[in-house]
């Protein structure tokens, strides 16, 4: 073989392994999935999937229930390879980058540089168990059952405020300046009396824990008010009924399925319930202000859907213009702010009388 020949071959060799290490190598991404459907109207296998017993999603004690008909399916994603102490290959990532029901993310956005996988589920399985129980919350006080204990929270701080690294999600407010807090609106009164720069004492229950915390005040942007920095919500406990949700957080996680459980209570407890036979399908953050909340990854929740047949699917607001470029348009995308909202569109839907908001 002349020079020339070996020089090419050995040129053509170098090239073909480079090629195939950038085709397997793993490459800084996460593609998403969609992920398993759950219908919260009847029941899941217990301990996840691939158990040999099940137990129902929803059940209720305490409270007359009804027959369900009908399907309420919370969607969910999936991150491929499994989870973030892993990287898809350049193979994966293209194949997603043409994929209709599938998305390429940088690492970032799922995986913060430097936290651990079990942290990133603890964290999951920490907002799935608020999920769960800010959907008791929503459904209960929705259908003016009577609570026993009713406590303001902090569900979340904003970055760069007094309240952040010192507040945590959970947080009960207890009392302002030795005042008793009663409401989310007493909270706010007591706060915004103490002008931007001044002190406000705060009494705090966390973990079952006491503690006294103070604060600088700091003027609201937005409304130009004193603030703090902190988002809050309602947690509320209830003698009767008793509701449990047979998801373990550890096997499914993250807040998105609120809304989803909070139906699912609701047609338990509804005579005649709130599907009308209809396969619903949908996705949402839900508080216990009964506010629906946007959530990631609404284009994969859609493709789980279609896979359910299911033919309406509930969107947060604030995702409708994704969901909108994800659906056909034999599926009715319902524009979701509010419980109410999404109850009257299921109304309108099924009566096929009323107008709703669609995305």
């Amino acid at each position: 073989m002349s020079r020339r020949g070996l020089t090419f071959t050995v040129a053509s060799f170098l090239a073909a392994v480079l090629l195939f290490l950038a085709w397997h190598l793993p490459v800084p991404y996460v593609v998403l999935v969609p992920g398993p459907v759950t219908d919260t109207l009847h029941d899941v296998a217990a301990g996840g999937a691939g158990g040999k017993t099940s137990v129902p999603v929803v059940s209720v004690t305490g409270a007359k229930t009804y027959p369900v008909t009908g399907h309420i399916y919370l969607t969910t994603v999936g991150i491929e390879p499994g989870d973030c102490s892993h990287s898809p290959t350049l193979r994966q990532v293209i194949h997603a980058w043409f994929s209709s029901t599938q998305s390429v993310l940088p690492k970032q956005v799922e995986c913060q540089p430097g936290e651990s996988n079990q942290a990133v589920q603890q964290q999951n399985a920490q907002d799935m168990t608020n999920s769960q129980r800010d959907a008791v919350t929503a459904a209960l006080l929705h259908l003016h059952y009577k609570p026993t204990t009713q406590s303001v929270v902090v569900a979340s701080t904003t970055d760069n405020t007094p309240a952040a690294g010192v507040l945590r999600a959970g947080d009960e407010f207890v009392a302002v300046d030795g005042t008793t807090v009663q409401s989310p609106a007493q909270l706010h009164s007591l706060i915004g009396a103490h002008p931007p720069g001044s002190t406000v004492s705060l009494t705090i229950r966390r973990g079952g824990v006491v503690k006294h915390v103070s604060l600088k005040t700091i003027d609201s942007p937005a409304t130009h008010q004193p603030v703090i920095g902190v988002t809050l919500d309602l947690r509320a406990t209830f003698a009767k009924p008793r509701v449990h949700i047979g998801i373990d957080p550890n096997e499914v996680g993250g807040p998105s399925a609120g809304l989803a459980f909070t139906l699912g209570i609701i047609d338990k407890l509804t005579p005649g319930g709130i599907t009308g036979g209809r396969t619903i399908a949908g996705t949402g953050t839900i508080d216990g202000f009964c506010q629906v909340g946007p959530i990631g990854g609404i284009q994969q929740k859609i493709a789980g859907a279609l896979q359910a047949k299911a033919t309406v699917f509930l969107a947060p607001a604030g995702n409708c213009a994704e969901a909108k470029g994800a659906a056909p348009s034999s599926l009715i995308l319902v524009r979701v702010t509010t419980l109410d909202s999404a109850l009257a569109a299921l109304h309108a839907i099924i009566t096929g009388s009323g107008t709703f908001a669609r995305c």
